[in-house]
């Protein structure tokens, strides 16, 4: 977005360009703000939320579902569900645990089991612990396996659930983690007795999830990040309408670029209240995206996420917001690609500092924030930084990675972070 040839026309345009072409005039045409014409998959009234069908697995589900990671209020699953949420994502490390059980109390107390769609993820065993023997070791096919029975069984009593409908290998976010044999074996397992329905991949790096799901023919749903920080990747949008073609169920998260910045006095503004519903709208006018699982911690967070399920013209204010170039540098969003690594003569994992920062600072959750900081091995984490008075690396696109580092530093010092 940076670039100067880019106007108000390219930004509306490029999002859709890798679109296929069945999805082309629909997609643009609201992007522009008109009516499309009227699909079997857009609601009869205005108050009806879009359907689509999660890929080969057959389910479908709103367009706008519900990301339960950062909520700890019970009520906020009873209002979705009443609001017509129908995917609530979960996982078994969420909250330490208290996640999946607030989701099964709830869920269990509606008496609505079998009118939901519950996912939920598990962590390979060499996810965290920086410098320790679990993180340093190599574990074999059937310890990974072992581990992931183990896991899953703890999920299963904590959402009081036979099984589940989704079941994602986490965090994945390069070929080896992907196609782990002892995860793959284990999720495998899992599908044939029964415990989920489904089998899916979750990665902060997209399209290698979606070529590696798409090629191996093993994953049924791929949960990807997925955000208008993204329009400009050509590869990507191009990945995703392949899987999608192939029958992969796709789910965004990071719909949002991380949420809200908070207010910085270094900062000329911050987002305004409309880029929220602008950017979920722009994810979901991608018509290869089933559904979206934006978070919420609050009512009106979810109600105003899923307000725009059922509608996905662009206000004039929402317009003027993805049509204004400043937007992706004002987001500061990390697309995890990877390429400042070498800048840091210090080795360190910029992508992870950045995601931790992300979670502490946007989402309010210094838990997750501490949790991903422990995914570094000795030598490559936040320590490392504690004695640079000036950061090296530069983002490819526009994240100001030395404030980011900053903020964590901050939080660490003030014993905020475990880093």
């Amino acid at each position: 977005m940076s670039h100067p040839s880019w106007n108000r026309r390219d930004f509306i345009v490029k999002p859709v360009a890798g679109l296929a072409a069945t999805h082309l005039l629909g997609s643009f045409s609201q992007l522009l703000g008109q009516e499309p014409e009227k699909k079997a998959s857009a609601p009869e009234t205005a108050s009806e939320p879009i359907y689509r069908t999660l890929g080969k697995t057959g389910i479908r589900l709103p367009i706008v579902s519900f990301g339960v990671m950062n909520a700890d209020v019970p009520g906020l699953v009873k209002r979705a569900y009443e609001l017509g949420i129908r995917l609530f994502d979960t996982a078994a490390f969420y909250q330490q645990g208290r996640n999946e059980q607030m989701v099964g109390n709830m869920i269990q107390e509606m008496g609505v089991r079998d009118k939901v769609v519950i996912s939920t993820k598990l962590l390979r065993p060499d996810f965290g612990r920086p410098g320790s023997e679990a993180q340093a070791r190599t574990y074999t096919p059937s310890e990974v396996r072992s581990h992931f029975l183990e896991v899953f069984a703890g999920s299963q009593k904590r959402l009081q659930m036979d099984h589940v409908d989704i079941l994602y290998n986490h965090a994945c976010d390069n070929e080896a983690q992907i196609n782990s044999e002892g995860a793959l074996e284990a999720l495998t397992q899992l599908k044939k007795e029964g415990k989920t329905r489904f089998i899916g991949v979750s990665s902060h790096s997209p399209e290698l999830a979606l070529k590696l799901a798409t090629k191996s023919g093993v994953y049924d749903v791929v949960l990807i990040t997925f955000n208008y920080t993204m329009a400009q990747d050509e590869g990507l949008l191009k990945a995703i309408d392949e899987a999608a073609k192939s029958g992969i169920g796709i789910v965004a998260m990071k719909t949002q670029s991380g949420g809200m910045m908070p207010p910085d006095p270094n900062r000329p503004r911050n987002l305004p209240p409309e880029s929220q519903t602008a950017m979920l709208k722009w994810v979901l006018l991608h018509e290869s995206i089933t559904t979206s699982i934006p978070g919420s911690t609050r009512y009106e967070h979810l109600e105003q996420n899923f307000a725009v399920a059922s509608n996905l013209t662009l206000t004039p204010a929402e317009r003027d917001f993805v049509g204004d170039k400043k937007t992706v540098a004002e987001a500061q969003f990390c697309r995890q690609c990877g390429g400042c690594r070498g800048d840091c003569p210090l080795g360190v994992d910029i992508p992870v500092l950045m995601r931790s920062q992300m979670y502490a600072v946007q989402y309010s959750n210094r838990q997750l924030a501490s949790q991903t900081l422990t995914l570094f091995t000795r030598g490559k984490g936040l320590d490392e930084c504690a004695n640079c008075e000036t950061c090296k690396a530069k983002c490819r696109n526009s994240v100001e990675i030395a404030m980011k580092i900053r903020h964590l530093k901050e939080l660490a010092a003030n014993g905020a972070l475990t880093a």
